[in-house]
């Protein structure tokens, strides 16, 4: 058999090793050709249509919730504006143009056959069996790879299958697949990345050479999808470095591995990857005001699904028995690789679970919080918990003296129990919606919204909506009490209208859901737009505070709330609600990329300009706080000033008689580029702490697109962080005066 076949021998000839571990004899494969055939694809169609069938019945629980529902549109979005394969987007329906939730959906294989239907359901239950689908055979493979029978892979990929994905209310283990499928996508592009460093290095180059390429190509892969997912891989990723390269079988395969360690590693970084991730990651407000930032992760439920009793013991139990798996497995001598590969498992559950716990006791981590690093090693724990169950079971077979099955037998009554757990967990279990109904339902301030600012490929900005909602409150809240209130109003008219509410219709908003909050936005928005006393976090901002002169200056047009405000605003609709009125208001002359100061004030700290920007007597439409007061002597005021919405870029065009100034409502960023169409490239640069300036001449007609990427100009996001480092953005004073509401 030629080496580069390998591969597929592993998938489909009998293994082996089984009988040493479930107790299953070696089968020959030309003693039933036709057995060996036909039973593993009618396994595999009858698993397959089996979920299918499943997942149409819990519909209503795939991509559920606030974020389901802004991931699966923000997909929708991406596909339709052709977002760049290789560079991030600014998304202008949040915030300022801020960069989106780094995830690009257009690479990922399940959200590309989504998108080829027309209806919701039909695309989440494709999405999410195509996740299924990659799961299952990344495990399988994965285990094989370890040196497990076929017969235990495919019973991990089973259970891993059965308690992660949406079968039960939505999922027996922590629910975070329900919300963001993709990350089933990264953890089997992991372990296939594991599997096939596995293999390298044990026979010739040229049988050697596609692992090598599977595994740079995959890690590629992953970066480009998600470089701040990649972090939480990259536990794993090590675990199967170093496992793999201790469990080599010769000081040459050993050799191997560590080469392409170094060269994956030295290829990545070399392009870009590690200096996006590190950028990416520093130049947030999480890093530069961490001790502000509230921290509702600093609980042991966030540190394991070990300390999950409250919410159903399988995560628990599986976790436990993938311990007891992980110690056989590490005391067993004959396996080399999975006693490794154990070894390592309990060494990093360890050193984990005590970070975790100097984070409860010490409150000094604003990052992912550790249950969430734990998600790529669920399916180790499903292996090595189906290794202890097959050792016990084969200890129980040899004590009865039972006759041993066969491994086909085996299998087919794997499959057939894991047919039956689905289907009676689906038919069984609620299916009621988490209440953020997808498509949301139109209402009477959606349909003034859309009319009157919806964005369409081409159409002309108009303005955004501030949701304010939340004012009512007469106390200190945080996003948990804003959550809180729009799944009351999701449910009562069909729509939350802070975020996927208003998006669906075309209508962009200044509220941001990322986790790469730039601390620009963060020390304006937190210091001049939030109350004090109000709860910040690190992805999501709470904005009470209505300041038309500012919201104004930022390119808001209407301010969405519940408590009447008597301030410089027109009252467009007011809706009532079971338990709240709710209120639209107008802004008079919002920044539509038309204000053209002529003023020009600099300022060396971020303290000095917020304390500017919240003066009474700053008037944005005539004065702007920049560096650029040298090239900006002698300015007039812009004519036919036009910015224009294409999706993944801008369009702005104005004319001049002579040396001018536009002030954007989008966020400056070192990594923003101005291609011209026509006329010479204007000269962008930071405003008012975080908006852009533009400095041009006599026409203008240019492109504004956000150019970053792992391996595209990776480190703009640390020049960035170094702008902030030298305004002393960090340094912002808070605002301790507790204010009354401006207006009412």
């Amino acid at each position: 058999m030629s080496e580069l076949t390998r591969p597929v021998e592993v998938l489909t000839a009998p293994i082996k090793s089984a009988a040493s571990e479930l107790a299953v004899p070696f089968i020959p494969p030309n003693k039933n050709v036709r057995l060996s055939l036909l039973l593993p694809a009618a396994l595999v169609a009858a698993w397959l249509g089996t979920t299918t069938l499943a997942l149409y019945l819990k519909s209503s629980q795939l991509l559920i919730g606030f974020d389901g529902g802004y991931m699966l549109n923000l997909a929708q979005r991406q596909f339709e504006w052709h977002l760049p394969l290789l560079s991030a987007s600014m998304d202008w329906f949040q915030g300022l143009g801020d960069v989106f939730f780094a995830v690009n959906f257009r690479l990922l294989p399940a959200f590309i056959a989504g998108s080829f239907f027309a209806s919701t359901t039909a695309t989440k239950v494709v999405i999410y069996e195509v996740v299924l689908c990659e799961l299952s055979f990344a495990i399988v493979v994965f285990g094989i790879s370890l040196g497990a029978s076929r017969a235990v892979s495919i019973a991990a990929a089973l259970v891993t299958c059965l308690t992660f994905l949406p079968f039960a209310h939505p999922t027996l283990i922590y629910g975070i697949l329900p919300l963001t499928p993709h990350l089933g996508s990264l953890i089997a592009g992991a372990l296939l990345t594991g599997a096939a460093f596995l293999r390298f290095g044990r026979r010739n180059w040229l049988a050697d050479l596609p692992y090598a390429l599977i595994v740079v190509a995959l890690l590629t892969w992953s970066v480009l999808v998600s470089v701040t997912i990649i972090l939480l891989a990259a536990p794993f990723l090590l675990l199967c470095a170093v496992s793999g390269t201790i469990a080599a079988g010769s000081p040459a395969e050993r050799r191997c591995k560590i080469g392409l360690v170094a060269v994956a590693g030295l290829l990545l970084a070399a392009a870009g990857p590690a200096i996006y991730l590190v950028s990416t990651i520093l130049d947030t407000a999480a890093v530069i005001f961490p001790e502000e930032l509230a921290n509702n992760r600093a609980s042991f439920y966030f540190a394991s699904i070990l300390f999950h009793w409250n919410q159903g013991a399988v995560g628990p139990i599986l976790m436990i028995f993938g311990i007891a798996g992980a110690v056989l497995a590490a005391l067993d001598q004959t396996q080399r690789t999975l006693r490794i590969f154990a070894i390592t498992l309990l060494t990093y559950l360890g050193s984990r679970l005590a970070f975790a716990i100097l984070i409860i006791v010490f409150d000094f981590w604003r990052g992912p919080a550790p249950l969430y690093f734990e998600f790529f090693v669920i399916p180790l724990y499903a292996l090595f918990a189906v290794l202890f169950w097959a050792r016990m079971l084969g200890r129980l077979w040899r004590l009865r003296r039972w006759v041993v099955p066969s491994s086909s037998v085996v299998e087919l009554q794997l499959v057939g129990a894991a047919v039956v757990a689905v289907l009676a967990l689906a038919i069984s279990t609620s299916r009621r919606d988490y209440g953020f109904p997808y498509p949301p339902e139109s209402t009477p301030i959606t349909n003034i919204l859309s009319r009157e600012t919806g964005l369409q490929l081409g159409s002309a900005y108009l303005g955004r909506t501030a949701d304010m909602i939340g004012r009512s409150i007469a106390r200190d809240v945080d996003w948990l009490d804003l959550h809180g209130i729009d799944g009351v109003l999701a449910g009562a008219t069909g729509n939350e209208l802070r975020l996927v509410g208003l998006h669906y219709f075309g209508i962009p908003g200044q509220f941001q859901y990322t986790p790469t909050i730039s601390p620009f936005m963060y020390a304006l928005s937190s210091r001049l737009l939030a109350l004090p006393g109000d709860k910040q976090m690190r992805n999501i901002m709470v904005l009470r505070d209505i300041n038309p002169r500012l919201l104004a200056m930022l390119g808001v047009r209407f301010v969405l709330t519940d408590r009447a405000y008597d301030g410089p605003a027109i009252l467009r609709a007011t809706v009532p609600t079971k338990d709240r009125t709710l209120f639209l208001y107008e802004i008079a002359k919002p920044n539509v990329g038309d204000y053209s100061p002529t003023t020009v004030t600099r300022m060396t700290t971020a303290s000095e300009i917020i304390a500017r920007l919240a003066d009474p007597n700053f008037d944005p439409a005539r004065e702007i706080i920049a560096d650029v007061a040298s090239n900006a002597n002698g300015l007039v005021p812009v004519r036919n000033a036009r910015l224009s919405f294409f999706g993944a870029s801008l369009r702005l065009q104005a004319e001049s008689d002579g040396r001018s100034i536009l002030l954007l409502p989008l966020e400056f960023s070192r990594c923003l580029e101005a291609a011209a169409v026509e006329y010479e490239k204007p000269l962008l640069f930071r405003a008012n702490l975080v908006e852009t300036g533009v400095l041009f001449s006599g026409h203008l007609d240019t492109m504004l697109s956000i150019r970053t990427g792992p391996f595209l100009d990776p480190a703009c996001r640390l020049w960035d962080l170094l702008d902030a480092r030298a305004l002393r953005v960090g340094e912002v004073p808070l605002r301790v005066v507790q204010m009354q509401f401006p207006g009412g």
